[in-house]
Order: structure tokens, then sequence, then C-alpha cells
């Protein structure tokens, strides 16, 4: 089981999905979506290919709550690459502690629609109260809109919490409107963390997502200390060409700007927030 320490020299990947091999780890019946197979092996050899040492497996709604796959590839990792679970509040002691052994670090709340829609209120507070003794973090994922309100219930009980994707902004809208200054005012407290990842849903796949920089730059400058950054590999339910990981790396790097908050993005930030 990986109980290894978290390590700073390396890139981090903060997330990605894997799905399959079906023929091991088939979808449940009636799956929320039917992405291609994408193994855990394929993404190791992408981050070898990289220089990408660490990794954080999402758990993607398709599979509900069946961690089958997303374990299975931990228990290979040998320490190296972390999990995200999706749980339900009455979830067994005994489980919730099982994955702690074996990788998982967070648990992710749905925002969007289309992957099943938002849980209430009440279901995300129990939540939070159940991963507490673990240390573990929430993902938010969801519209700004969606994400500043769960923010206003969720950010006082002092669980971290992670904006996933740049809390899926108009990348044409700039930076200068209300809510992106609520999203900077929320984003200053200690416990929230952002994740400059997805330059290709906030622009509609317009690669080299220059319309990202604007908006991931200002997150950046709200807070260095805890941004981070992941492929979304393998890009799961998007109508334009896959992104290429070679060029999302660049893409962070860029702009990052200078090698000291490069290693603070891709490699100490990540390294706290999973240890």
């Amino acid at each position: 089981m990986p109980t290894s320490a978290a390590s700073t020299s390396g890139i981090w990947d903060c997330h990605f999905h894997i799905f399959g091999p079906y023929d091991a780890h088939p979808l449940p019946p009636n799956p929320i979506y039917t992405p291609p197979p994408a193994p855990f092996a394929e993404i190791r050899a992408i981050h070898a290919a990289l220089g990408i040492a660490h990794g954080v497996i999402v758990q993607g709604a398709c599979y509900g709550n069946d961690h089958s796959a997303l374990l299975a590839a931990l228990d290979t990792a040998d320490g190296t690459y972390r999990g995200i679970a999706t749980i339900d509040p009455d979830i067994d002691e005994a489980q919730l502690a099982d994955m702690a052994a074996r990788g998982v670090r967070g648990i992710r709340l749905g925002l969007m629609s289309h992957l099943g829609g938002a849980p209430d209120m009440g279901q995300m507070r129990a939540v939070l109260e159940r991963i507490r003794p673990y240390g573990w973090h929430a993902l938010l994922h969801g519209q700004i809109d969606d994400v500043l309100g769960a923010l206003a219930v969720l950010a006082p009980l002092g669980v971290p919490l992670v904006i996933d994707h740049m809390a899926r902004v108009q990348a044409r809208d700039g930076v200068a409107y209300a809510s992106f200054a609520r999203l900077q005012e929320t984003l200053a407290l200690p416990h929230l963390w952002i994740k400059l990842s997805g330059p290709d849903r906030i622009t509609d796949g317009i690669a080299p997502y220059l319309d990202a920089v604007r908006v991931a730059r200002a997150l950046l400058d709200t807070a260095p200390d805890r941004a981070i950054w992941g492929t979304d590999w393998p890009h799961p339910n998007i109508r334009y060409p896959r992104p290429d990981e070679a060029q999302l790396l660049a893409w962070i790097r860029a702009l990052c700007g200078d090698a000291a908050t490069a290693d603070a993005v891709l490699r100490h930030n990540p390294a706290r927030l999973y240890a």
C-alpha cells in the first residue's frame, strides 16, 4: 500500500482520470457518461515522457462510488500517486480508513449539472465532517457562481478546499467583474486552493489557450503558495480535439514566468497538499 511521504523533487500532475481497462474495472449500469478506455498505464507512460513523477487520480463521475480502478492504480504506484474519491455522508469508517491508507487524500464535490448536479448543502457539510479527521481536502468542481455559492457555506467550516479548473470561468469575460472579484477575495483565505487546470475548457479549446493566461495569472497572484496544476487527461466530455499534455505543461511553465514560481506550482505546493 502507498504510504511513503510525498516528494518535492518531481513535477506533479494534480488532476487526471482513469477509465478501465474495462475488462477489469467495468463501468456501472447506466453511467453518467461512457468514456473511451484510459487506463493508468497509459497516463504513467505520458508522465514518464514529460518528466512528471507524481500524480493525482480524480474519481470519474461515471464510476460513481466504485473506486476499484482508482485504488488498484494507487496500489501499484509505490506512494508516488494520490487519489481523490467521491463519497456519501454515510460511508463506512473502515472504508474511509482503507482509502486513506492506500493514498486517497481528498474528495470531489460536483456542481456541474451534466455530471449529476450538486448535492444539497447539508450533505456537503456532512461529507466534510467525515473527512476532517483524516486531514483531507475537498475539490469543488463547478462554474464560478455555483462555486461561490458553495464556498459561502463550506469555507467557514475550515476544511481545505480546492477550486477545480479555475472555477470554469469564461476566459473571454476577463477578470474585471463582480463574481471574479468575489472569487479572488475568497481565495485569499489560507485554506482555499486553486487548480490552474483546464485552460482549454475556459477557452473553448482554442490552443494555445492565450485567453486563459489573464485569468490564470490573476488567480496565481492571489494565492501563489496555494496554486497547483493538472493535465485533466484524458479530457472527458469535450467537443474539440484533445489537448496535448506537453503543450499544457509548457503553458503552465510560461504562465509561471520564472523558475521559483514554477517550482512552487509544480512541485512544492502539491507536495504539501498531498502529503
